[in-house]
């Protein structure tokens, strides 16, 4: 039996999925990694189960292999990091499917007797107002009104991922896939509730301010989004962004999801139902003492 949780990563050969694998190989824990195909990385401490989740006539067979891997364990993290980033249709489809997946394998779980977490992460798109909000946003903020429901979940908040070279000229509020990995392990450490957690980047968030000088740039990428590139998910993300873009400063810092200002989170945490709202530096071994918490508005 394995000491502390085994940790099933779904999405395991994704970007966050390998990085989140490669610290837990670091820390001397058990996963086990569900994706389409395995991975090559950190083999020697993960066991790979093959299937694709958004078929789900491949489940049965995935949640055998599951049984079988965690077998003579009682502790269990159900990290869902699963995102087919290819169209809109592909991001809902998997988004969907995942979600479907995961509430199943849980609920089976617990019938038999085991202690099951649910770590689902997201990005603060997931805060983001009607009116500026992504497929992508709209999809995650539906996934986390379905896993609000558990008794032991952690809904993770991230900001904006950028690998590591990436990361040191974005002079904002972002977090490297290493450290988002980091966060996550640390969550998974704290003891299990229902809890909404926001992951701070070392930066403070930008404002870029257009104003009315970008109103043809925000129309010209909502059309397209509403049009020909209507599947592109990167199309929804420029106009939400050119949107902000003209808003005033003293309006776009209440509504601007990348800072994720305490308004827009504990809106959405009302909406949930959760009792705790939380909060982590990027990469920091601990979450931030209780004083330091979210406070409620």
């Amino acid at each position: 039996m394995t000491t502390g949780p085994v940790y099933v990563v779904l999405g395991g050969t994704g970007r966050l999925g390998r990085y989140l694998l490669a610290e837990l190989h670091a820390q001397g824990r058990r996963a086990i990694g569900i994706s389409r195909q395995p991975g090559a990385t950190v083999a020697t401490r993960v066991d790979w189960i093959q299937a694709d989740l958004a078929a789900t006539e491949q489940w049965p067979r995935a949640q055998k292999q599951l049984f079988h891997l965690l077998a003579g364990e009682k502790e269990v993290v159900l990290a869902d990091l699963l995102l087919d980033r290819t169209s809109v249709t592909s991001m809902r489809r998997s988004i969907g499917a995942v979600t479907a997946f995961t509430l199943r394998a849980q609920h089976t779980l617990v019938t038999n007797g085991f202690t099951v977490q649910v770590l689902a992460a997201s990005t603060t798109a997931t805060l983001a107002p009607r009116m500026l909000q992504t497929p992508y946003g709209r999809a995650k903020r539906a996934q986390a009104l379905r896993y609000a429901r558990l008794s032991r979940i952690d809904l993770v908040l991230l900001p904006q991922l950028l690998d590591a070279a990436e990361s040191s000229g974005a002079g904002s509020a972002t977090c490297t896939y290493g450290a988002a990995a980091a966060s996550l392990t640390a969550i998974s450490q704290e003891p299990a509730d229902r809890s909404l957690w926001v992951v701070r980047g070392s930066v403070p968030h930008s404002y870029a301010q257009r104003g009315l000088a970008g109103l043809p740039t925000f129309l010209g990428a909502l059309a397209l989004s509403r049009t020909v590139s209507r599947n592109n998910p990167a199309a929804h993300r420029r106009a939400s962004r050119a949107g902000l873009a003209i808003l005033p400063p003293h309006i776009r810092v209440q509504v601007d999801h990348h800072g994720a200002p305490e308004r827009l989170v504990h809106g959405f945490a009302r909406q949930l139902g959760v009792s705790r709202v939380r909060s982590i530096s990027a990469g920091a071994p601990h979450a931030l003492p209780e004083e330091h918490d979210e406070k409620r508005t």
